[in-house]
């Protein structure tokens, strides 16, 4: 078995180690006495069971005779008032049968001394058969300055360190845990039965290697139960150690010991199988009936308990009698009627009363007949109904008052966006925000974005593409300006303008939805990239027709604000249309930078009489030259500084008609002689 040795170390604060006082405790193996035969099942009855205000419980006995095979033979010492139970030479403090514990007081182990370095020192011898010393009750203690402690076993050491300069600075204060500072604790190895505390002063020196002895003149080391000491600064300073326990002066601690039946076989024997059943195992010492073994928490050996139900002294015949669960009711709860029976206890609701569940958990009520309880049912089934009811009533006005209170905000905005005056043209569809967002899917086709706003995609429910024009902000200023414009454009009918199909005003920017240009705009064809390979120039052909087709359309759609005279008249417009020729031909836009095409054209014109400079070299072949002069010398009259100079917009139409008639002639002739 393991070997434990402590070493106690008292230096002085400004020196090595080299003073040495060591402190003994080893650990051996208990002999197993042999099994005695036979073995006794009871106590003689005239034994008694107490001694002084200790209970002394079977297997233990005031004498052999009284205690288990006298194995745990006690003797009660008369001499004190009242009287105690020792072990040997060892004070007994309590018993427990359930826990298999034992408490006995033990000595400490200290040493004192003075200036002239005379001392005192006490030893300490502690050993008992068929008992360990519980590992996990107790702890080794070692007070004083400059102490070291050490636990060893054959292959190991442990141990802990105290030190301390002064009691004002370095010590720890009253009720602090040992750290090291005036007081250190360890725990101690299993399987202890002998304990041997003393001080070897073989190799002490004097005190001036020890100053600390001026205000720490005494050192202790013990093996105590757990949590029963605590640090007070007296113990450094006072050789009488003067803790106090009730009335007495502490000289020695209390111990718990493991104690078991260890001479009847190192288990408890395998249970026995009875009538199918396996049973719960048993072992010659538990002689009472409701008893069974439990292997030692320790060492070898075995405990016996009563079984759940009973309680008392499994070691004696009758010894686990009933608990009567009724008379503790804080330990086995009942909200109705308890009755106890033979290991146990039955709970149930007294007549009229019912639970549930287990009236041992859940509390008793009264029960209700079946009539009394159809009526509560339909009670509480009526009054959900009717709350039901009720919430659902009150939810739809509060709905009602909030979409009335949003309708009534719509339609302010509404009002605000010109409704009274847009609702009377007859060839606007009017939208709601929602369906708009059903239209584009919420926006997720995005066509362009600009200083202007946004337009995305959309569909209408007869399969119409269309595009959405969000514009950035229309402010109260620009509300006139916007509704006159849509007004305009509503009963624009021309091929080559986008048809505004409606709008929606219930929003604080209005929506417009026109027709989807599915091939671009004038400008994209036009103006693109050159390097679009995937957009085919538009032809002379085309771009005659879409001159044609605006000059004709221009007519009844005049801009109404002219912006030098500040009048409308027939010419207004035809300035304009001059430019779109211009852009036609050329393949330029208007303004491109500080470039204006009307200055860049009129320069060569001027010069040339001609601006084939700056035809489109894609549609400006051989053949095509003189149509291009003739129209570029239209957009000269068009682009006249004085309007009564200008042609009126249904000459430019009937000159451009001629024009076409005149070039697809010749193209055609040509056609012919290639052919013959």
């Amino acid at each position: 078995m393991a070997q434990a040795v402590c070493f106690l170390f008292l230096l002085p604060a400004a020196t090595v180690i080299s003073h040495l006082v060591p402190v003994a405790a080893t650990a051996r193996a208990e002999k197993m006495v042999a099994a005695p035969s036979p073995l006794p099942t009871s106590p003689p009855p005239d034994c008694p069971d107490t001694c002084g205000d200790v209970n002394i419980p079977y297997p233990f006995g005031i004498g052999e005779p009284c205690s288990w095979h006298g194995k745990y033979n006690l003797t009660c010492n008369h001499t004190f008032n009242p009287p105690r139970p020792y072990l040997g030479n060892t004070e007994v403090v309590d018993i427990s049968v359930e826990s298999g514990e034992i408490r006995v007081r033990t000595p400490i182990s200290s040493l004192c001394y003075n200036s002239s370095y005379d001392y005192v020192n006490t030893t300490l011898t502690f050993h008992v058969e068929l008992f360990l010393i519980s590992a996990a009750r107790n702890e080794f203690t070692a007070i004083g300055c400059n102490t070291l402690a050490l636990l060893q076993g054959l292959k190991y050491y442990s141990g802990c360190i105290s030190s301390c300069v002064s009691l004002v600075d370095a010590a720890a204060r009253d009720s602090d845990k040992c750290n090291g500072l005036g007081c250190c604790q360890t725990s101690i190895p299993e399987n202890l039965d002998y304990i041997a505390v003393n001080w070897d002063l073989t190799s002490r020196g004097n005190t001036s290697d020890n100053p600390v002895w001026e205000f720490n003149p005494c050192s202790y080391a013990f093996v105590a139960e757990k949590g029963w000491y605590q640090f007070d600064l007296k113990d450094l300073q006072n050789s009488a150690f003067v803790r106090k326990l009730g009335d007495r002066t502490v000289t020695d601690v209390p111990v718990v010991l493991d104690w078991a039946i260890r001479a009847d076989g190192p288990y408890c024997p395998p249970p026995i199988m009875k009538d199918g059943v396996i049973g719960e195992p048993t072992a010659s010492a538990c002689v009472s009936a409701n008893s069974h073994c439990v292997n030692a928490t320790q060492g070898s050996g075995y405990l016996c308990n009563c079984s759940t139900g009973y309680t008392g002294n499994p070691y004696v015949i009758g010894g686990c009698t009933n608990i009567d669960e009724c008379t503790r009711p804080n330990d086995f709860p009942c909200h109705g009627v308890c009755k106890d029976t033979d290991g146990s206890y039955e709970c149930n609701c007294r007549a009229g009363y019912e639970s549930d569940g287990d009236p041992k958990k859940n509390p008793c009520r009264p029960k209700l007949s079946s009539l009394a309880k159809h009526i509560i049912g339909i009670t509480v089934g009526a009054s959900i109904l009717f709350f039901i009811i009720l919430g659902t009533g009150v939810c739809y006005m509060l709905k009602q008052i909030e979409q009335k209170a949003k309708e009534r905000e719509l339609e302010a905005i509404e009002r605000k966006n010109g409704s009274e005056r847009l609702k009377n043209v007859k060839t606007l569809i009017l939208f709601t925000k929602d369906e708009l967002d059903k239209i584009t899917m919420n926006n997720s086709v995005p066509l362009g974005k600009g200083g202007f706003g946004e337009v995305h995609k959309g569909t209408l429910s007869d399969k119409t593409e269309v595009a959405v024009k969000a514009s950035n902000e229309v402010t109260q200023g620009t509300l006139e300006k916007f509704v006159e414009e849509v007004e305009i454009q509503s009963r624009m009918m021309h091929r080559n303008i986008l048809k505004l199909l409606g709008c929606c005003l219930r929003v604080d920017v209005p929506l417009l939805v026109y027709e989807y240009a599915a091939k671009g705009s004038l400008k994209d064809i036009l103006h693109g990239k050159h390097n679009d390979q995937q957009r085919e120039p538009l032809t002379l052909r085309s771009r005659l027709d879409i001159a044609i087709g605006s000059a004709q359309g221009c007519l009844p759609y005049m801009d109404p604000v002219y912006k030098d005279t500040g009048r409308l008249t027939p010419k207004s417009d035809v300035y304009s249309f001059g430019i779109v020729l211009l852009e036609l031909i050329c393949r330029r836009p208007a303004v491109d930078g500080e470039n204006i095409l009307v200055k860049q054209f009129k320069s060569v014109y001027e010069q040339d009489n001609t601006g084939r400079v700056f035809f489109d070299k894609d549609i400006a072949e051989e053949q095509d030259i003189p149509i291009l002069d003739e129209i570029g010398k239209l957009a000269m009259k068009c682009l006249n500084e004085n309007v009564n100079e200008r042609p009126a917009m249904a000459s430019v139409a009937s000159t451009l008609v001629i024009l076409k008639d005149s070039w697809e002639e010749k193209s055609q002739s040509s056609s012919s002689t290639s052919i013959n």
